[in-house]
């Protein structure tokens, strides 16, 4: 009887995550979305644009234009591959290396503000 009742528990659980859908990247991010859109501000928007559509200043001008937070492909993306992207940029692009202007807290605090952009 005990094990028939944890295999219900467990199964229950299971079935529970799975209905949940997606996780929010954003809430599992380490880093302070707030003090990341300071950083956005100052470094990101004149590629990424205001609302990370990348439609900044320069953005659409960049071959490759500027990567879109807000589209498909950039929302498949996890959070560690973006992260992997800010700190050691993108070959063959204009997105530049940050892992040697911005700590890892400075890092952390862009990828959260990112992931909020993706909505």
């Amino acid at each position: 009887m005990r094990q028939t009742t944890l295999r219900v528990a467990l199964f229950a659980c299971s079935a529970s995550v799975s209905l949940a859908g997606p996780i929010d990247q954003a809430v599992y991010a380490a880093g302070d979305p707030a003090k990341g859109q300071a950083i956005y501000q100052a470094k990101c928007i004149t590629c990424h644009g205001p609302q990370g559509k990348g439609d900044g200043p320069i953005g659409p001008q960049l071959k490759p234009p500027a990567a879109d937070f807000t589209n498909a492909e950039s929302k498949k993306k996890s959070a560690d591959e973006l992260r992997s992207t800010i700190e050691n940029g993108k070959p063959n692009t204009a997105m530049v290396a940050w892992k040697s202007q911005l700590s890892a807290s400075e890092i952390d605090d862009v990828l959260a503000y990112v992931l909020t952009l993706r909505k």
